[in-house]
């Protein structure tokens, strides 16, 4: 495995010439734009078919996906695909006890823009620009999302109540700003297999793991102080959008109109890359 930032499958020359970065070996090799639309396009379509996402969140998967990997190549390009597979089998870990109805409609296109959009604009940054500390920031991002991902996911499961990040008051099970233990934990090792998987592809780990860990708590403090809440009248649900799967309409509880629980993920995984890229 080479030194962060530069890539493990560029032993270097006999001669003690230095490794290959990242943005030039042959694992980021890029493909041609026509090969990167077509390759998107068949996976956001098998994603759509499996109802991992929405038709409107497919069209923005395909766009994401045909922007990362057309400008940044295979190793963001490799990332993304881990962050989105293993989020998805999560998500479906447990759907009776999460409230399957409601999650087997799949990612919609603002939570495809949300947790893939600044990845995308890295890569262009990274793979067309020459950023140096793009590609860092790239892997600290998904990192971000992917811990938090986890967490919701896994922590939905969890035997303890959650509880506010920021008071330690119990709350319902999926409210934002809510931790459990079982879900942290969960969080830390999705950051974990991200940045595992950087450094299998020269990107540096610990930053990959920082940012990671730090976008997680990032999400948490955001969506327990930030984020807009409702409160429904009819069944006293506590609600990220208005309407309410009762029928009731939601009343402002709590947050600043306009601070949606996709808007806090953007942030959260902002938060990641910028971590990733001073550590880096």
């Amino acid at each position: 495995m080479g030194p962060p930032g530069q890539c493990a499958g560029s032993p270097g020359s006999p001669s003690g010439e230095p490794r290959k970065p990242v943005s030039e070996c042959e694992c980021s090799r890029v493909p041609p734009w026509e090969v990167a639309a077509g390759l998107a396009v068949v996976a956001a379509a098998l994603a759509a078919r499996l109802r991992l996402l929405t038709p409107g969140g497919a069209v923005a998967a395909a766009l994401v996906g045909a922007v990362v990997l057309g400008a940044g190549g295979w190793t963001p390009a490799l990332l993304l695909v881990l962050f989105f597979s293993s989020s998805s089998l999560l998500t479906r870990l447990g759907w009776a006890r999460k409230g399957g109805a409601e999650r087997r409609r799949g990612r919609r296109a603002a939570q495809v823009v949300a947790n893939g959009g600044l990845p995308a604009v890295l890569a262009v940054a990274g793979g067309l620009l020459g950023v140096e500390w793009a590609l860092p920031a790239l892997a600290g991002a998904l990192a971000a999302t992917t811990a938090d991902t986890w967490a919701t996911e896994v922590g939905l499961l969890s035997p303890a109540p959650p509880r506010l990040i920021t008071t330690g008051a119990v709350v319902e099970p999926g409210r934002s700003g809510g931790v459990t233990p079982l879900g942290t934990a969960a969080g830390v090792a999705g950051a974990g297999v991200l940045a595992v998987a950087a450094a299998l592809v020269g990107l540096p780990a610990a930053a990959t793991l920082l940012g990671g860990v730090a976008g997680l708590v990032a999400d948490s403090l955001l969506g327990a102080t930030l984020q807009v809440t409702y409160r429904c009248p009819v069944c006293g649900r506590t609600l990220e959008e208005p309407a309410c799967p009762c029928g009731g309409s939601g009343r402002h509880l709590q947050g600043l109109p306009g601070i949606t629980n996709d808007v806090v993920n953007l942030l959260a995984s902002a938060t990641g890359a910028a971590v990733a890229a001073l550590v880096a």
